[in-house]
């Protein structure tokens, strides 16, 4: 698109995460400022981070926030200490799914507390790690001191072991980012290895805890499932897990199920995530938490790289997957490292299914809408179906304006390009508004509810829910742009993070 058509300013939309738009989410990554607290902020620069010396404190501080590391905030200590003490005051389960559990829901309360006090220095990944690293040396002190409160904070380090999400330490780019900053740690392997010196302490002094070390690591016991919103744009991945025989579950019998629930609508997003106890269970959870669309939906076996593609989200490591939105619910937050592993675990037992990864970061998926070719020949079908109906035909930029914001770019088929919910159209008036000038918005705007249009018919959307689709349209093409008004606000502004469809 026109460079031209862009706004300058920036958006007043209170996430503390990234943009949906992929390539937003470039730009933002080559503008990523290192997030330790009341830092420097420094310009962005373009060029390679890996050759910067050591003497140009500018360029290394900007390369160590892009390979993931930060400085531990104030903060930090109190809150680590608060978790540290919820988990003397427990009482904690002896089976391994129960731990995971009840430490994910110490954990997530904590950093959701956290999330909205607004504090600076947020940092998932390094506030775990820095977590498992305190939690250790309590246990190691509880031990040596003879104080009961060992039990419990074993308890915990086993708890964060099982949940923590594992990084990228096996590519090029992060053994030369390990060799330059070998103070970024993985929070999976800190967790591990805390909890393998708590269990040689342990050994040491003939204690015998009731709760396993970390061997008894969570299970893929078969393929995911996943169902689909009569949209098309809201998705319910599940799939069955199991602990070692010994503790109730096996590869081939299940003790439990994993489900995520993901929107769509733009930035793939998962909104939802917990444990159930059967596929059943998981889908009719889902079908509450969504609404009319998925009240017909039904669970069927994951084609090859869906799964994958669908939870892509959990699947990126490094700086643009330690991102939050800033409206994370709760419950969410309990399951926000846990929902990364289970994904990961089951992302490395199916290697063979997802997609080749992409230059860009992301999977690509069989349908490209960035590519040249495909972006112009849904144009082009768009402008031939308006030709048709029409005296008068629209700009063609203003269809690849639309084109640009509709959704993700990655799709298992272009079938999926056709969703159209009124969240999906909600998403890509904001987006508009806030990312172009006023005289190209308010164009792609007001041909909004035609794109709608074309979409419903593409898609066979059918009866209430394609009014519903048509009535958003029309709502959200009238909201034009003012050109003396101030940006957007943001589109999560008074709407639920995990929404009725």
């Amino acid at each position: 698109m026109a460079a031209r058509k862009r706004r300058s300013g920036k958006s007043k939309s209170p996430r503390q995460g990234i943009s949906g738009n992929p390539l937003r989410r470039a730009e933002q990554l080559a503008e990523q400022r290192p997030t330790t607290a009341d830092g420097p902020d420094f310009p962005p620069l373009v060029m390679d981070f890996r050759s910067a010396r050591p003497e140009n404190s500018v360029m290394r501080e900007l390369a160590y926030a892009l390979a993931g590391g930060v400085e531990p905030a104030p903060w930090w200590r109190e809150s680590h200490e608060r978790v540290l003490a919820a988990a003397r005051a427990l009482d904690w389960p002896a089976r391994s799914l129960d731990v995971e559990a009840q430490a994910s829901r110490v954990v997530g309360d904590e950093f959701y507390e956290m999330l909205n006090s607004a504090v600076t220095g947020l940092a998932p990944a390094q506030w775990l790690v820095s977590l498992a690293e305190k939690a250790g040396a309590a246990l190691s002190t509880a031990i040596r001191n003879g104080d009961g409160d060992w039990e419990r904070l074993w308890a915990l380090l086993c708890g964060l072991a099982l949940m923590a999400p594992a990084g990228d330490t096996g590519s090029e780019t992060a053994k030369l980012d390990r060799e330059q900053f070998p103070d970024i740690k993985d929070p999976f392997e800190t967790a591990l290895a805390e909890a393998g010196k708590g269990a040689k302490l342990l050994a040491d002094r003939g204690l015998v805890p009731g709760i396993g070390v970390q061997a008894d690591e969570c299970r893929v016991a078969g393929g995911p499932l996943v169902a689909r919103d009569a949209y098309g744009s809201r998705f319910l991945v599940t799939a069955p897990f199991g602990y070692d025989q010994a503790q109730g579950g096996s590869r081939e019998q299940p003790d439990h199920w994993y489900a995520w629930d993901i929107d769509w609508c733009w930035t793939d997003m998962v909104v939802g995530a917990g444990v159930t106890g059967s596929a059943a269970e998981a889908l009719r959870e889902w079908q509450d938490a969504v609404g009319p669309s998925a009240s017909g939906a039904t669970l069927s076996p994951s084609p090859p790289g869906t799964a994958a593609l669908l939870l892509e989200p959990c699947l990126q490591t490094g700086p643009l997957s330690d991102q939050l939105q800033g409206s994370e619910p709760r419950e969410l937050m309990r399951e926000y490292y846990r929902l990364r592993r289970r994904a990961r675990v089951l992302a490395a037992v199916r290697s063979a299914d997802p997609p080749s990864p992409d230059p860009s970061g992301g999977t690509s998926g069989a349908f490209d809408t960035r590519s040249a070719d495909n972006a112009g020949q849904l144009r082009d079908a768009f402008l031939a179906w308006y030709a048709a109906r029409h005296d008068v035909n629209p700009q063609a930029e203003d269809a690849g304006t639309i084109i640009q914001e509709w959704g993700p770019w990655q799709l298992p088929d272009d079938t999926w390009f056709y969703a159209c919910s009124p969240h999906r159209i909600e998403m890509t008036a904001t987006l508009i508004r806030d990312g172009y000038l006023a005289e190209h918005a308010n164009a792609a705007l007001r041909l909004l509810p035609e794109w709608t249009q074309w979409c419903i018919e593409q898609s066979g959307l059918t009866g209430d829910l394609a009014a519903r689709s048509r009535d958003a349209a029309l709502t959200e093409g009238a909201a034009l742009v003012d050109e003396e008004a101030d940006e957007g606000a943001g589109e999560s502004d008074g709407k639920p993070f995990r929404r009725r469809e």
